[in-house]
């Protein structure tokens, strides 16, 4: 009997639902970390725990991305390679030996410079004993990479899932016993982390643990780091991007401005959390795309997007002052004026997104790197020049200029690549989180009843997108 080949459709439509699996378990351990256990911690921690809390969490941050060395993202390349000629089991075996023995290294470093270095980054935080849960949580985190890049790369999407949910559900339950049942603060929090991040370890080891040899190959490790290492460059640029202002600000500012200011940075986050969630079930649509079909595909894209995030940014700045009040005690009411800054930055995530993906799609990975160093330069200098005059106010212009830089930059690049361009829509739609801004902070300053202010702020919502997308059909039908 012959079996018919499965269309191109149906191949498509496979890697599009897969994806959106895999992007919705990746939202939802975000949105659990990052989120909504803020109601939890900011309740549960005074607000001098809570901006400790958001030092520390950038720490662990970048604990991660230097352990990791980004090997996670090399071996999610390399791995069909080495399983077209059966050593997918070795090569990874000596992946995970090379990850352990440099863990070691990092361990034993840290033994001795770990607190000089910790004061460094953050002075305000007693070393004692987050330095340690920090390494752990970084240590476990690369296991666990390493594991969640394995089981995808064996097509095993079930498993996945189940582990990226559970590893969301332990860290909230966790969490909530270590720190309502036991009053165990920002220590609490820590051990929350690790835990959650223990689980693809475990399953690592029950999965993998009997095809495990400690050995490694020189060929293996050495075409890993190749690839790695400028996946590293782009992650610290990243960070650097988003989190060099928070890094400066601590010397300038007490631990209660930091909890204001990062409170408004993690909210403004939900943001950049939209698009990538977008972006991942976007981008295999795109790559398996043929050249005549791309740009079509991409201009369609480029309006979906680009309506979805002004709904979402439009909400977050027109209800920030509601969305605080219910999460956070009164203290924290400051952070809404940095979140309409914050927020607006993180919309232009949207159009670097699609700039990504025309350079991803085009095979120039490394221009896109490049151009998040730069932007981590802009931000990082801006941040040196206004942080130490206009404290939060300079940090969040700092990653708006830094932000806005990328997005300019890669979508002129981009143009030059594709001949397409999103200039025109870009322009329409930052012109509207503008005039959003501006309604939202004047409503702040009204006295209107709260039954007649959200209603009216629905209606500024649904206009914003309807003023969009009738823009969009009198100047861009191209997109259409």
């Amino acid at each position: 009997m012959i079996v018919p080949k499965k269309s191109v459709q149906e191949i498509h439509s496979r890697l599009f639902s897969t994806a959106a699996l895999y992007g919705l378990s990746d939202v939802a351990v975000l949105a659990v970390g990052g989120f909504l256990l803020i109601p939890l911690y900011t309740h549960s921690l005074s607000q001098t725990e809570f901006g400790q809390y958001v030092a520390v969490r950038a720490n662990v941050d970048i604990g991660t991305y230097l352990l990791q060395l980004g090997l996670p993202s090399a071996v999610a390349r390399l791995y069909f390679d080495r399983k077209r000629s059966g050593e997918e089991d070795a090569y990874l075996s000596g992946i995970i030996s090379f990850f352990l023995l440099f863990a070691v290294l990092v361990a034993t470093m840290t033994f001795f410079f770990g607190s000089s270095v910790w004061k460094i980054l953050s002075p305000a935080v007693p070393a004692v004993p987050a330095l340690s849960l920090t390494l752990a949580i970084a240590i476990a985190g690369g296991l666990g990479s390493l594991a969640i890049v394995w089981l995808r790369s064996e097509h095993r999407v079930a498993t996945v899932v189940s582990l990226q949910l559970g590893a969301a559900v332990m860290l909230a339950v966790t969490s909530a016993i270590l720190l309502l049942n036991m009053d165990m603060g920002l220590p609490g929090i820590l051990v929350g982390l690790l835990v959650s991040a223990l689980l693809p370890v475990l399953a690592l080891i029950l999965l993998f643990g009997r095809k495990f040899r400690f050995a490694m190959r020189l060929k293996d490790i050495t075409e890993t780091l190749h690839y790695a290492l400028p996946i590293l460059v782009g992650y610290l640029a990243y960070f650097t991007l988003n989190r060099s202002g928070m890094l400066m600000l601590q010397r300038h500012v007490s631990v209660e401005e930091l909890a204001i200011f990062g409170l408004a940075q993690q909210l403004s986050m939900i943001a950049a959390l939209a698009c990538s969630s977008f972006g991942s079930a976007l981008q295999p649509a795109v790559f398996g795309a043929g050249p005549q079909e791309v740009n079509k595909l991409l201009g369609k894209a480029a309006l979906q997007l680009t309506l979805i995030m002004l709904a979402v940014c439009s909400a977050l700045m027109l209800f920030a002052g509601e969305l605080l009040g219910l999460i956070a005690p009164d203290i924290y009411a400051g952070s809404a004026v940095l979140m309409l800054l914050l927020v607006a930055a993180n919309f232009t995530t949207t159009f670097s997104l699609l700039a990504d993906t025309v350079l991803l799609y085009h095979f120039r990975p490394k221009t896109s790197v490049l151009i998040s160093i730069a932007s981590a330069i802009v931000a990082a200098g801006l941040g040196w020049l206004l942080i130490p005059t206009l404290y939060a106010e300079g940090a969040a212009i700092s990653v708006a200029a830094g932000l806005a830089f990328r997005m300019v930059v890669s979508q002129w690049v981009a143009w030059h690549i594709s001949g397409q361009s999103q200039f025109g829509l870009a322009l329409s739609a930052l012109v509207i989180i503008f005039l959003v801004a501006v309604s939202a902070s004047a409503l702040r300053e009204t006295s209107i009843p709260l039954t007649m202010i959200i209603p009216i702020k629905l209606i500024a919502c649904a206009s914003a997108v309807g003023a969009l997308y009738l823009i969009q059909r009198r100047f861009f039908s191209s997109y259409a």
